[in-house]
This record gives C-alpha cells, structure tokens and sequence, in this order.
C-alpha cells in the first residue's frame, strides 16, 4: 500500500526520533507527550477557487525558502508576487475534493500524530467547517 511506505519512509526519516532527543534533552517523556500538527490546506467549492484562495490569502505556502529574515510587509508582498500555483505542490493540498483532503490528513494520523490542527486558507471559513465536519473528518481512522 502506497500510504504505509509514505509512513515508514516518514519515520525512518526520523522525525519522531529528533522529536523524542529534543524532548529527553529538557528532561522530558517523549511517550507521555502528544504529538502536534498543524495542517495548512485549501478547500473550496471549486478546484479553481481554492486555488485562488491559497494564491491571495496563503502565498506564503507556496515560498519554498526560509521566511523568519524578512521583516518588511512591503519586501513579503513583492516575494509573494512570485508565487506560481505550481509552487504549492508537494507542500499544501488545493482541491474542492473533501476525499483529498481526507487522504491527506489520514497520512498523519497514520503516520503517529495525536492531534492535527487544520488550517483552511480561505475566508470560507463556515463552508469549510460544514463540509470536512460532515465529509472528512468522521471518515478518519486510527
């Protein structure tokens, strides 16, 4: 199956074994610790829209280089200018289709996170909250 090598692959990457050394070094139980995600993603009614949602609401999804040095709004615009919807594969999922997204977040839940926050980009924000609570989220498993 496709998603359970995506896993392993995740895990011998060693993500949760950094996770687990940084938790030891401050003294910490990796076990005893919930493991958090943040999902960012762009859902809309239509393939199109969601599209426009990530390219004028979330263009920073889409810069694949450090952010954290620009502290200039007008130097963020300019660089957002430069984003191409291509830019965003690999790194958030656009579609109008709550399975795809459903896929997506099932990565992570199969991959050992306990909790995963999602972030819509869009202003459909009551749109959103409808259809992955009725489509997407009771289809998850553990």
């Amino acid at each position: 199956m496709a998603s359970s090598r995506w896993v392993r692959r995740w895990r011998s990457a060693g993500l949760f074994a950094k996770f687990e050394e940084g938790a030891r070094e401050v003294g910490k139980n990796p076990s005893l610790m919930p493991r958090i995600l943040q999902l960012h993603l762009s859902w809309a009614e239509t393939d199109e829209e969601a599209l426009f949602n990530a390219m004028t609401e979330w263009p920073n999804g889409g810069m694949k280089f450090p952010k954290a040095g620009i502290r200039s709004p007008h130097d963020f615009e300019q660089m957002a200018k430069l984003v191409r919807p291509d830019d965003f594969k690999g790194r958030i999922v656009i579609s109008s289709d709550p399975d795809a997204h459903r896929a997506e977040i099932q990565r992570f839940v199969d991959l050992g996170f306990d909790r995963i926050y999602l972030h819509n980009v869009g202003r459909n924000q009551r749109d959103w909250i409808e259809v992955f609570g009725r489509e997407v989220v009771p289809k998850l498993r553990r």
